[in-house]
Formats: C-alpha cells, sequence, structure tokens
C-alpha cells in the first residue's frame, strides 16, 4: 500500500526539537512533508495537490488551492478558530477543515486573570517606578489600587477559555456573569457560578468585561462605539482574543475622551503604533497569552500550541 503524505506547512519557524517530534509521531505508513516556514502560498498549493493531508499554522489561501489539491482528505490548522482559513474555498472542493480549540485555554484563561490583576493592581506603573530607582515616590497615593474582591467581572463567550477563565475567577469571591450566544444549562451555570445576562446588560453592569469569541462577522467589532458608551466610566476591558473583536477606531476615542480609564487590550500593530499610543503613550508588551513551557512542549501532529506569536500586542494602561 502506498504511502499517504501530510505537508507540515510551517507558517512560524518551527524550532528543531519540534520538527523531530512531528517525524517522531508520525505513523510509519505516513510520509512528513515540512515546508520551510517562508513558503508563499502557491508553494503550499504546489505541495498540497500531491498530498492527502495538510497540517500547520496556516494562512489564508486562494480557492485554487484547494480546488486543485484532488487527493486531500484533511486539512487541520495547529491554530484556533477559522478566521484566517479559506473556508468556503474548502467547501467548493468538499475538503474538511479542524482546528485546535482548546489546546492554549489553560494559558490564554491564566493570562486573562494576570491582566486583570496587573491592572486592578497597578503593577507596570510600580515595576517601572521601582525599576527607575524610586521608592513610594513617583506615584500618586490617589491612584486606585484595587481589590478583585466583590467586583462584577463580566465573561464575553463561555467556550473553553472562557469557562476556565471563570472557574478561575471564581477563587477571587468577584460576581461573575456571562453572556455567549448559546446559553449554558441551569446546573452548568450553578456548577461554573456563573449567570447569563443579555450582552447589553452585561456591560453596564460589569467592572470588568473580558472577551472570549471567535473572529467572525457577528463578532467582528463587538466592542464598538455604541458597546464603549455602555461601559462604566472606570471599567476595565481585556481582550486576549482577535484584535478585530474591538473597533480600534472607536476605542481610540474612548481612550481620548477618558471614557475607559484601564485597559488590556489586544490590538493589531498599525493600529497601536500610531492611534493609541498617541492617545495615551502608555507601555506595550508582546503578546504573550497563549504560550507557556508546558504548552510548547505539548505540541503534536494532532494537537499544538495553537496561540502561536501573531503580530499583535498586549496594551497596557492605567491611569
Amino acid at each position: 500500500m502506498a504511502q499517504e503524505t501530510i505537508v507540515f506547512a510551517q507558517g512560524i519557524e518551527m524550532p528543531s526539537h519540534i520538527q523531530a517530534l512531528a517525524q517522531s509521531l508520525k505513523p510509519a505508513e505516513f510520509a512528513l512533508r515540512a515546508l520551510p516556514s517562508t513558503a508563499k502560498p502557491e508553494e503550499i498549493a504546489a505541495a498540497m495537490r500531491d498530498a492527502e493531508y495538510l497540517v500547520g499554522f496556516l494562512r489564508f489561501l486562494p480557492d485554487e488551492a484547494y480546488s486543485g489539491a484532488k487527493r486531500l482528505k484533511l486539512v487541520q490548522v495547529l491554530s484556533a478558530g477559522y478566521d484566517a482559513v479559506n473556508i468556503a474555498g474548502a467547501r467548493k472542493a468538499h475538503i474538511p477543515i479542524c482546528q485546535n480549540g482548546g489546546a492554549n485555554s489553560v494559558a490564554v484563561s491564566e493570562h486573562a486573570v494576570l491582566l486583570i490583576l496587573a491592572v486592578y493592581r497597578k503593577i507596570a506603573a510600580f515595576h517601572q517606578n521601582v525599576a527607575a530607582g524610586r521608592w513610594h515616590t513617583g506615584i500618586p497615593r490617589i491612584v486606585d489600587v484595587l481589590e478583585l474582591e466583590g467586583k462584577t467581572v463580566g465573561i464575553v463567550g463561555l467556550g473553553n477559555i472562557g469557562e476556565k477563565t471563570a472557574r478561575r475567577l471564581r477563587a477571587f469571591d468577584c460576581t461573575l456573569v456571562y453572556y455567549d450566544i448559546a446559553r449554558r444549562s441551569a446546573e452548568e451555570e450553578q456548577k461554573l457560578g456563573v449567570r447569563f445576562v443579555p450582552f447589553e446588560t452585561l456591560l453596564e453592569i460589569s467592572d470588568v468585561v473580558t472577551l472570549h469569541v471567535p473572529l467572525n462577522d457577528s463578532s467582528r467589532h463587538m466592542i464598538d462605539g455604541k458597546a464603549l458608551g455602555r461601559m462604566k466610566q472606570k471599567s476595565v476591558l481585556i481582550n486576549t482574543c482577535r484584535g478585530e473583536v474591538v473597533d480600534e477606531v472607536a476605542l481610540t476615542a474612548a481612550l481620548q475622551n477618558g471614557k475607559i480609564k484601564n485597559k488590556v487590550l489586544k490590538l493589531q500593530l498599525e493600529v497601536l503604533g500610531l492611534q493609541i499610543e498617541a492617545a495615551q503613550g502608555k507601555n506595550t508588551t508582546e503578546q504573550i497569552a497563549a504560550e507557556t513551557k508546558k504548552l510548547n512542549n505539548n505540541i503534536k501532529l494532532d494537537k499544538a500550541a495553537a496561540g502561536q506569536k501573531s503580530q499583535s500586542v498586549d496594551f497596557t494602561g492605567s491611569d
């Protein structure tokens, strides 16, 4: 029986030990062809024509790449979500696509809690103060340093990551409300300690709003000017999902007029560099929400570290 071929389109540069791990996990009856991370769409398309399976951190491929892959049986995306994949093109060619949702759920949920605490306790500001050689100076004592206990946290999207975020937040004795297009059963809500509310109500009553939704037509810019206008004056907005869930133009206006006082947002670099940084002059850190040593060490052919570094940042600021 002839070997079937798996094309491994890295998308990002994989360390040599990860590539060796992929080879070691490959069943004997399969051949694995690894493409360089710099492979162009046309090169990936050419490799697809001679393969039964395509695996990797995939970029958008044109319809012709799928229609020309007559032998292809499955596309396995190693990241979470379908927003970077040509679903329509694959559907026309009758090629199923699977994604890797949940692989980075622990890493991202822990990071979301970290960011909430970082904003409430002014970690970035106090760190910079001490690093500059100042102690109990340089930061007005009237600056709010807040506790999470007793606050209302609104979770938008109660999937794998949203649920794990809720479980971790329960330890802080805060009130948890959530909105999702698919409401959980009463038993599940009770077990998680969450209460369902309409989206608009969540924005209005939450001290912290944390976003955990996939990017699609219904969620793109769901946090727009109208949504921001419903939020409390000193609310905290956490976005560890896709940057385009937030309307950056509306966000810039909210930052400039003081509507949002504390914020931790994952934004596209080109927007952050000019608009947001100019608006507030706050500090930025590389987006690492979905990366942990344990996660990266568990990369496999069928389950990998879905939260690779992307061209986005965590934007942390406090007044």
